[in-house]
């Protein structure tokens, strides 16, 4: 929740302290009226209306079921980024949502992801073998969300949630102090009120995420020495809403059970007790571990692509952080790396201390929001024997034992992380 301390804490990194309510209001407003001054206006894809011409444009009305499944041939016009993903059957059709969404691919790709799917998405790399699930609500479209009529419309009902992302996995080694968290690709150049709205946005996230959340905008590469740090965001992992643990040899639940809520241990039943819980978890290979997150959700709405209750009643353009997208949702420990330079230890998060247990880019498929269709095809390049404006589908992965031997969806592979 947003409060005056949390505004001075991203202003000055201090309380607020005043003896007159009535000055602390005036310099409130002051410092809001300063922020949203400076700050370009950003580009706002919300709204119902706006949804609906996104959707005929796409060739489909919304609400309608049998647009919802109709399957267009890769031929017909269409921009390569309002494809969803290939047709299970292997042919060149490919499948339209009906609804903006939450796109992504792992990294390495194979292929797009989408949110609110009906199955998760596997993943494999050196370090883990899991899968993940995206849920969000149809934010651009008030008068769906409330009906609850779309895929896990169910599970949000009676929640204030924006979005809820479940990650399931086993580890193929023991580890400890994982992160997770939000990672950039390139350093971005913020302007002083940018700054200023960032300092408000970390320190109403570190409220909810808790006080060992790390945030650093990254090196300049023009400025500053190699090696450099990307912007990140990372928390521990206690910082997550739910922990279900499978013991070797059990059946791990559903990503997509209707009763998942009810599974596991959840942070808002004793915060205490699930922080001292998490940060004595030991990860261990065997067991398969479940984790999902939640709670900044009621700051970003990842398809409208904006910081929302941060500045009162002023949303504000993710890109105003992250320059453009994507962005990349990541899991990651780090390796002790020593000194940076005589007598001073390397604290910052540089790649050559990450080891990565996922990595996922994320966008919104709101047409001014989306990735470029050259980024596209470069991080989801087409599969061999196609035309280039067809995305590969992912091919289903073969046990391969050692205790990796799941199986996942047609829309579901291994990956190699970087």
């Amino acid at each position: 929740m947003w409060t005056p301390t949390s505004l001075a804490d991203g202003l000055t990194g201090a309380a607020l302290v005043s003896d007159s309510p009535t000055s602390l209001l005036v310099l409130m407003v002051g410092l809001v009226a300063i922020l949203m001054a400076l700050q370009p206006r950003p580009v706002r894809d919300g709204g119902s209306s706006k949804a609906t011409n996104w959707l005929q444009k796409a060739g489909h009305e919304p609400g309608n079921a049998q647009a919802r499944s109709q399957l267009l041939r890769a031929d017909q016009p269409l921009d390569p980024l309002d494809l969803c993903r290939m047709s299970c059957d292997g042919s060149s059709r490919v499948e339209v949502p009906d609804q903006p969404a939450v796109r992504g691919t792992f990294v390495p790709s194979t292929g797009l992801i989408l949110s609110n799917a009906a199955q998760p998405y596997g993943f494999e790399n050196d370090n883990c073998v899991g899968r993940t699930l995206i849920l969000h609500r149809p934010t651009v479209d008030p008068a769906l969300d409330k009906s609850g009529e779309y895929p896990h419309g169910s599970h949000f009902r009676g929640r204030k949630r924006l979005w809820e992302f479940r990650i399931q996995f086993k580890v193929k080694r023991q580890v400890n102090n994982l992160l997770v968290g939000i990672e950039l690709e390139n350093y971005v150049p913020l302007s002083k009120a940018s700054k200023q709205l960032m300092g408000l946005t970390v320190a109403a996230l570190r409220q909810v995420a808790g006080s060992d959340l790390y945030h650093s905008v990254g090196d300049d590469p023009s400025i500053d020495p190699a090696p450099h740090e990307k912007p990140v965001f990372m928390m521990p992992m206690w910082a997550s809403d739910q922990l279900i643990v499978t013991p070797r040899g059990e059946e791990p639940p559903d990503l997509t059970d209707p009763s998942f809520a009810s599974f596991g241990t959840l942070r808002a039943d004793d915060r205490r007790a699930y922080v001292q819980e998490l940060s004595d978890l030991r990860l261990d290979p065997g067991p398969t571990y479940t984790f999902c997150f939640w709670g900044i959700s009621q700051f970003v709405d990842v398809i409208k692509w904006q910081i929302e209750k941060i500045v009162p009643f002023v949303p504000i353009d993710f890109n105003t952080f992250c320059g453009k997208p994507p962005v990349y949702l990541t899991l990651y420990t780090l390796n002790d790396a020593g000194e940076r330079e005589p007598g001073v230890l390397e604290t910052r998060h540089i790649q050559s201390r990450k080891n990565y247990f996922l990595r996922l880019a994320l966008w919104s498929s709101l047409p001014s929001k989306r990735i470029s269709s050259e980024k596209l095809r470069d991080m989801v390049p087409p599969s061999e024997g196609t035309s280039s404006g067809v995305l590969r589908r992912p091919q289903q992965r073969k046990p391969s034992g050692g205790g990796t031997e799941w199986m996942f969806g047609c829309c579901s592979g291994s990956t190699r992380s970087e």
